[in-house]
């Protein structure tokens, strides 16, 4: 028997190659799919089966993709009508080489959430449990809306104790993210665990019936306004790629006719080198932020231009962006911003403050408006007092309520979603914006201000 974990980084979704006697399986993979044919011609075996542990919110399925490639049969459970695919039903077995794999119907997260529960000739060792079970914590319930989040709390809690927990201590868990995935809430840094192990450590299945129940139907947690769009083509289908998107070179006057016919340039650097000197309406979410933040920021049915400062970073920006259904981009800057700037194009420019200037400015009575981007999670470990609170995925629907007589100082954490915010505002149309420079960390390493979160 041979696996292996497929890590997709900023998304922290993890799908998996397993193999048997030259048959394979690829449970819940992503849309590029080239490192699970580099398995299959690497172990000299044939992808059987892709096997999804649910309906996807977060990422573009690469179910379609692998099976256009392979020849494989793809299953996801019989509770969605999928326009693709084969139904699961509970308890289904595959053979796999020397191992079998059973399908759990465990419906939680979503009603056609299936765990698969991997045997040997000596039984049950392995469970590929998607988004039922992580390390640390449990799947949320919240995504099919307020009417279903009772019930869907309900039945994780029986999927969890009625049939994961009885698997036995030795189990091995291998679940669909790891630590920073929208579909947690509080996922560990261990992304390989046992049955044991959670029961043991897992706050959530320390809990009462009744108490797991209020707790999911309170979590608040963000939903992405992008999640939409991956529920959409991962029930009926993405259009299979076939290959990786490779986007033209483009001089800076070719750049500047892609622009004129509606292509946004997504600039994909730093945000202290973006605020320094951009393209004019360019959209800057920096490279590691794309998988994060990028269907918050970057507009579904627009031509892409990809401004990075190396080559490596622009086939990298693509690899992300399929992965969220961004599939139209037509180019990228040839050279980076060097060109465009020995070209006499024009620039823009975004103010960077310290976290130090922005503290001597308030304390001279400047108008200033501090903009807190973080979650509410975040924010535990302080605010800085006098600052407005609104998150990333909020900012242009509550924009209205930023005042045009102060400047509008932007910051996170560390300082990239500042820019971000910086260059989205900006390209709305509100121009008395800067961002801090480091952001929440800055200022308190600095000494300055912090208070408590205030409940409410």
């Amino acid at each position: 028997m041979f696996f292996k974990r497929v890590r997709s980084e900023g998304l922290a979704h993890i799908s998996y190659f397993l193999e048997s006697e030259g048959q394979a399986a690829v449970i819940d993979p992503r849309r590029d799919v080239g490192e699970y044919l580099d398995l299959v011609r690497g172990r000299e075996a044939r992808i059987k089966l892709v096997l999804e542990t649910h309906r996807n919110e977060d990422y573009v399925s690469g179910a379609l993709e692998l099976a256009n490639a392979t020849g494989a049969a793809i299953y996801h459970g019989e509770q969605l009508e999928f326009g693709y695919g084969n139904p699961l039903q509970d308890g289904q077995e595959f053979g796999l080489g020397e191992l079998t794999v059973r399908a759990m119907h465990t419906p939680g997260h979503t009603y056609e959430s299936h765990c698969f529960l991997v045997s040997d000739a000596r039984g049950p060792f392995m469970l590929f449990s998607g988004d039922t079970l992580f390390s640390g914590d449990v799947g949320r319930t919240d995504l099919t809306g307020p009417d279903s989040l009772r019930d869907l709390s309900e039945k994780l809690y029986d999927s969890l104790h009625h049939r994961l927990v009885p698997l036995g201590q030795e189990v091995m868990v291998l679940p669909a993210h790891g630590a920073g995935s929208a579909c947690g809430h509080a996922i560990g840094k261990r992304e390989i665990t046992t049955i044991g192990l959670e029961v043991r450590d897992n706050h959530a299945l320390q809990l009462s019936r009744m108490d797991f129940i209020m707790s999911k139907m309170s979590e608040g947690m963000e939903k992405p306004p992008y999640f939409e769009r991956m529920e959409a083509l991962n029930l009926h289908g993405p259009i299979i790629l076939g290959e990786i998107p490779r986007p033209a070179p483009l001089s800076p006057r070719q750049l500047k006719e892609a622009q004129e016919g509606g292509g946004l340039v997504l600039d994909v650097r730093e945000p202290h080198s973006y605020v320094a000197a951009h393209i004019p309406r360019s959209q800057n979410v920096w490279l590691e932020g794309i998988p994060v933040f990028g269907g918050y920021l970057i507009p579904y049915g627009r031509p892409l231009v990809i401004m990075a400062d190396r080559l490596e970073e622009v086939e990298v920006a693509v690899r992300y962006l399929i992965r969220l259904g961004y599939e139209d981009v037509i180019g990228y800057a040839k050279g980076g911003m060097g060109p465009w700037i020995m070209n006499g194009m024009p620039i823009s420019t975004i103010p960077a403050r310290t976290a130090q200037e922005v503290r001597s400015r308030q304390q001279a009575g400047d108008p200033l408006l501090l903009v807190d981007l973080r979650d509410r999670r975040e924010m535990e470990e302080g605010v800085i007092p006098g600052s407005t609170f609104m998150h990333l995925g909020k900012l242009l629907e509550r924009s209205s309520e930023l005042p045009a007589d102060q400047e509008l100082v932007l910051f996170c954490g560390s300082g990239p979603r500042g820019g971000a915010a910086a260059s989205l505002l900006r390209n709305s149309g509100i121009g008395n914006v800067s961002m801090m420079l480091g952001g929440f960390a800055a200022w308190k390493r600095g000494g300055l201000p912090v208070g408590p979160l205030k409940n409410g």
